[in-house]
């Protein structure tokens, strides 16, 4: 029904922004945080919109680009995400970190978004795969990062590092690094001073 909205930006909050257009209108649009930190009260604005139709209730959402839009409308296709949930997994995420996340099977970085579970993010990353826009040069090392791991040793390091509640594609870089060739033991010890180091 909407394709885009206009105008000048005349309230924000938490959570929100309104817009009003050049009839007097003023729209009350969900957005992502990334969005509402580009949004300044009383200058212009185009957003990019989706409305929600609820048995009580109708929901615009506004994003700043249609990556934002394309990447909202596959996380409410995914069974147990509402527009809550979405929303909070672009403001934390974001489409091209998600994007990376679902290729790298990294579910443990989807939970950091409020509102997802772990089984909640197995499934996005099940149901997306593949379906998500190409993942941007500046991220496809992470991904190399993690599809590199070949060693068995790595690999047990990589999955003693995700079960100690690091993300996947964090471990992948420091364990990619370090020399495939040492034990599981000293990659998981030196991965862990490399990631804590970094923070």
């Amino acid at each position: 029904m909407f394709y885009s909205i206009s105008g000048t930006v005349v309230h924000t909050d938490a959570t929100s922004a309104a817009v009003e257009t050049s009839v007097g209108l003023a729209f009350r649009l969900l957005c992502p945080r990334s969005v509402l930190g580009k949004l300044r009260i009383g200058e212009n604005a185009l957003l990019y919109t989706h409305l929600l139709v609820r048995e009580d209730a109708m929901v615009l959402c506004g994003f700043s680009d249609l990556a934002e839009l394309d990447t909202f409308k596959l996380l409410i296709s995914v069974t147990g995400v509402g527009a809550k949930v979405a929303l909070c997994i672009l403001s934390e995420l974001g489409p091209d970190k998600l994007a990376l996340c679902v290729a790298a099977s990294d579910a443990k970085s989807i939970q950091a978004a409020q509102g997802v579970g772990a089984k909640l993010a197995q499934r996005i990353v099940l149901e997306l795969k593949g379906k998500l826009a190409a993942i941007p040069d500046d991220s496809a090392d992470a991904l190399d990062a993690v599809q590199s791991i070949g060693s068995s040793n790595g690999g047990e390091a990589l999955e003693a590092l995700c079960a100690l509640g690091y993300s996947r594609v964090q471990s992948a870089q420091a364990l990619a690094r370090l020399d495939s060739a040492l034990s599981a033991d000293v990659l998981i010890r030196q991965a862990l001073r490399l990631i804590n180091s970094a923070n």
